[in-house]
């Protein structure tokens, strides 16, 4: 009886002084915090402060970064680049990275680290992979200039055809077998038009999930997401604004025409016409577009003239290889000052 007592009698003094005295040895455990003691127990009402927690190493598996869009016929004086995605829910250091083509039996060859350096990717950012990018950000929109990753030389990728694989450790993350004719059929001259991952949830060597990139953003997309990407199930073509007003004021000078597509490699012919049916100005003529974008008329004619004060027409004509055509209507009214 007297051992319980004496038991009893300092079980609150220990507690007390774990709660007071920060210098008591704790250990944590799941759900709570145990004392190393004479007497064990444990409560799960107090946090050690202050602790550094070392996060769990991050191994790159398959599908966590995936390649999104390849150059491999730039114009003359261009360079080649690889984008890649990553596809992942958590930062990935790109010297875990290596690029390389296929030897003769298919087999992964020429390797190149992606990095020296430390070099983070975040969730669902773009990333280039180039030798020079400058030349990238002189022949092309970039919108983000920091997104590269420069080395100092690329595997081979031939302008006919041809492998980009993505490994790290030696194992492949990803692979597409790329040729030439994937490119839109009307293409007339590929030099300098990069090939854009449609999806990332399909395969990289599906057919239709590359597809050349179009033409209203430049024929390339380095650092942000792709022209031909799917962008939703819905297809319209509207205008931001019913009004504006080229008058030089900074304020609605240009009209806005917002469009999206359910399919990627369309193209598009976009004229504007007077309410009397007369041809003003033509914004795009049989075109490659991407799947959704803006267009912007300045309410110049054909002939560099500022367009009368009135309403005016825009025709939206979009169609596909497969002979499917969609027409979108819009008027919008030129409006400005009478003299």
């Amino acid at each position: 009886m007297v051992k319980i007592t004496l038991i009893s009698l300092l079980l609150p003094i220990k507690i007390a002084s774990i709660i007071f005295n920060p210098l008591s040895e704790t250990r944590k455990e799941t759900g709570g915090i145990c004392t190393s003691s004479p007497i064990s127990f444990c409560y799960n009402f107090f946090e050690i402060k202050n602790q550094k927690v070392r996060p769990a190493l991050k191994i790159i598996s398959k599908g966590d970064i995936l390649i999104s869009e390849v150059l491999f016929n730039p114009r003359t004086g261009g360079v080649d680049f690889v984008e890649i995605y990553n596809n992942s829910g958590h930062d990935i250091d790109l010297r875990e990275l290596q690029l390389a083509n296929a030897n003769t039996a298919g087999e992964p060859a020429n390797t190149k680290n992606v990095s020296a350096a430390k070099l983070m990717i975040a969730p669902g950012s773009y990333w280039v992979i180039t030798t020079n990018q400058a030349n990238i950000k002189l022949n092309y929109q970039v919108k983000f200039p920091n997104q590269f990753a420069q080395i100092s030389s690329l595997p081979a990728f031939n302008n006919d055809k041809g492998s980009v694989i993505l490994l790290s450790n030696n194992q492949v993350l990803d692979r597409l077998n790329y040729n030439a004719k994937i490119h839109h059929p009307l293409i007339q001259d590929e030099d300098g038009i990069s090939l854009e991952r449609v999806s990332f949830s399909l395969d990289s060597n599906e057919p239709g999930n590359f597809r050349s990139a179009a033409a209203t953003v430049g024929f390339a997309t380095p650092t942000y997401k792709n022209s031909q990407e799917k962008s939703g199930n819905e297809n319209y073509a509207r205008l931001l604004s019913k009004t504006f007003s080229p008058d030089g004021d900074r304020f609605e000078d240009v009209i806005t025409l917002e469009y999206q597509l359910d399919q990627p490699a369309s193209l598009a012919t976009v004229n504007i016409y007077s309410d009397k049916g007369q041809l003003v100005k033509r914004l795009l003529k049989n075109q490659t577009i991407g799947t959704n974008g803006n267009l912007t008329w300045d309410g110049l004619d054909e002939q560099g003239q500022k367009a009368a004060i009135g309403i005016y027409i825009i025709l939206f004509d979009v169609f596909d290889l497969n002979g499917n055509t969609k027409r979108f209507k819009n008027t919008c009214v030129l409006a400005g000052k009478l003299n």
